[in-house]
């Protein structure tokens, strides 16, 4: 806090924060964090951010840039970076995710059939999907539901699974459900009634909560 004012006291017009949350306890990271955003808010001074930690950088960010070995490789707002990651390596470095090799049924440069797990579905890219057999999916667990059945239209594809393991994360259950040959995060928010699901169930897939990342 003091070093904080010794910055703001000479009104910059950038004000550049090198990871000064690093050396606090989680509970004050958090307090701190939002009085630092309302500080920012109040002056309306431009704040650049450096951070390891992503919890931080999502939460703080009006515009997020990732480097990796001192290159910027992808930039943006919090929920683009997070949500439609340019390259395998961006969806892997923030947050969990799915990373699905989906081989292509038809498509027709706006829209992609795929089939995933038996089943087929249609999915939107954002770019021109390169010539190939395949496309890589990036679909994160909290966009997936697990049910006995499909139950919701909104969730059209239902594929058949097993839970083969269940985390308890205090805010969600995280389940590792093999789905095919391969195994799938799925995170439900609430814990005391996901707890229920074990052996064999159906993870319901929105197409629409589903990115192709391009060029993979």
């Amino acid at each position: 806090r003091v070093a904080l004012a010794r910055a703001l006291v000479m009104q910059p017009s950038v004000l550049l924060l090198d990871e000064p949350l690093s050396n606090l306890d989680a509970q004050l990271r958090v307090s701190i964090r939002a009085e630092l955003n309302a500080i920012q808010r109040q002056l309306g001074i431009t704040t650049i951010y450096v951070t390891h930690d992503q919890d931080e950088a999502l939460a703080m960010s009006d515009w997020l840039a990732v480097l990796d070995g001192g290159r910027v490789v992808q930039w943006g707002t919090p929920w683009e970076i997070y949500y439609h990651p340019h390259t395998p390596f961006m969806a892997e470095f923030l947050g969990s995710v799915n990373l699905i090799s989906a081989p292509i049924v038809r498509s027709d440069g706006s829209s992609v059939r795929v089939s995933l797990a038996g089943q087929e579905m249609d999915v939107q890219p954002r770019e021109a999907v390169a010539s190939g057999t395949a496309v890589l999916l990036c679909i994160r667990p909290e966009t997936l539901t697990i049910g006995t059945a499909l139950t919701s239209k909104e969730f059209c594809v239902a594929l058949p699974g097993t839970v083969v393991r269940r985390t308890f994360l205090g805010h969600l259950m995280r389940y590792t459900v093999r789905v095919g040959q391969q195994d799938w995060l799925v995170d439900q928010p609430d814990p005391g009634s996901a707890g229920l699901a074990e052996g064999s169930i159906v993870v319901m897939v929105n197409p629409r909560r589903v990115h192709v990342i391009p060029g993979a």
